[in-house]
C-alpha cells in the first residue's frame, strides 16, 4: 500500500496545534515531528483528496505531501521515538532502543508499527498518568480503541488483574498482540477486533479515541463501566471538552477531573452505584 506523508512547517510552540489538525481534521492516527515540522500519514485512497483540502483550509499555511511505501511509513518516525518516562514509574521503551531501568520503573516495550500509541502523543500520556493514579491492584480494565496496546499493557504492569483491548482496525489488533507477547503479557492482556467495548463490566474503562466517537458510543462505554467504576476518555481537543463532559453527565456519570496537556484533554468520570 502507498501512503501519503503529510508535513506542515512549524515554529516555536506551534507543534501541538498543528499535530492536532493532523489527527482531528485530516484523520491521521498519529504524528511525529521536530522543532521545524509535524508529519502524519494517510493511506492513498479515495478519501485522501478531501482530507488534504480540509487540512489546508484549517491550517492556513502550506501543506506538503510525499508518497511513501508502507515499509518507509513504518520506519520514518523511529528516529523520534526514544525511551520516555511518563508519570512517576512508567517507562515507554521502543523495542530497538537500550534502556537501563531504575528501581521501581515499569517498562513497557513497544513497537507500534502503523498503530497509534507510542507515548509521543499527549493523549496517550494523559491516559497513562490517569491509569498510574487509579490502578491500585486487581482491577479489570477495558481499553477501547487500543491502537498499539500500550494502555492495556501498562494497566497490567501497574497491577490490574486483566485488560481486554479492542480496536476496529485489524492491523492495530495484530500489532497490539505482538506487543502483548513482547511484554510477556499473554493471558493477562487480550486484544480483539471489535467496534464496541468488550462484553461485561470493568472497574476501569479507558478510551483514547476522538470526541465524536466517544459520544457516539457513550452508552456502550458507560455500560462497560462497573457501577462505582472509572471511565477515562481522551483524544479530546480542548475546545470539545464541554461537549464530552455534557454527554457523559447526561448518562449519569460524575465527572471527577479534567487533565490537560497542551491543547489535549483527558476526562475522568465515575459511574454511579457500587459500594
Amino acid at each position: 500500500m502507498r501512503w501519503a506523508e503529510i508535513e506542515i512547517a512549524v515554529v516555536g510552540d506551534e507543534q501541538e496545534h498543528y499535530a492536532a489538525l493532523l489527527t482531528e481534521i485530516a484523520g491521521c492516527q498519529g504524528w511525529s515531528g521536530d522543532s521545524s515540522a509535524v508529519r502524519g500519514y494517510l493511506p492513498v485512497d479515495e478519501r485522501l483528496e478531501g482530507s488534504l483540502l480540509a487540512l489546508r483550509e484549517a491550517a492556513g499555511r502550506e501543506v506538503t505531501i510525499r508518497f511513501v511505501q508502507e515499509e518507509d511509513w513504518a520506519n520514518a518516525w523511529k528516529q523520534y521515538f526514544k525511551p520516555q518516562r511518563i508519570g512517576e514509574h512508567i517507562i515507554i521503551k521502543p523495542s530497538w532502543e537500550e534502556f537501563a531501568p531504575e528501581p521501581g520503573d515499569l517498562v513497557v516495550e513497544m513497537d507500534p508499527g502503523m498503530a497509534f500509541g507510542t507515548g509521543l502523543h499527549a493523549t496517550t500520556r494523559l491516559c497513562l498518568r490517569a491509569l498510574e493514579s487509579h490502578v491500585t491492584g486487581g482491577e479489570t480494565v477495558a481499553d477501547v480503541g487500543t491502537g498499539s496496546g500500550i494502555l492495556g499493557i501498562a494497566a497490567v504492569l501497574l497491577g490490574a488483574q486483566k485488560a481486554i483491548c479492542t480496536d476496529i482496525d485489524p492491523l492495530a489488533v495484530r500489532i497490539a498482540r505482538e506487543n502483548i507477547e513482547r511484554n510477556q503479557m499473554e493471558g493477562r492482556v487480550e486484544a480483539v477486533e471489535a467496534t464496541l467495548p468488550p462484553p461485561g463490566e470493568f472497574e476501569i474503562v479507558v478510551a483514547n479515541i476522538l470526541p465524536d466517537v466517544i459520544l457516539g458510543m457513550a452508552e456502550e462505554l458507560v455500560a462497560a463501566t462497573k457501577p462505582g467504576g472509572l471511565l477515562i476518555v481522551s483524544g479530546i481537543i480542548e475546545s470539545r471538552t464541554d461537549d464530552v463532559k455534557a454527554g457523559l453527565s447526561a448518562l449519569g456519570l460524575t465527572v471527577l477531573s479534567v487533565a490537560t496537556e497542551g491543547e489535549w484533554v483527558a476526562i475522568l468520570a465515575r459511574r454511579q452505584g457500587g459500594l
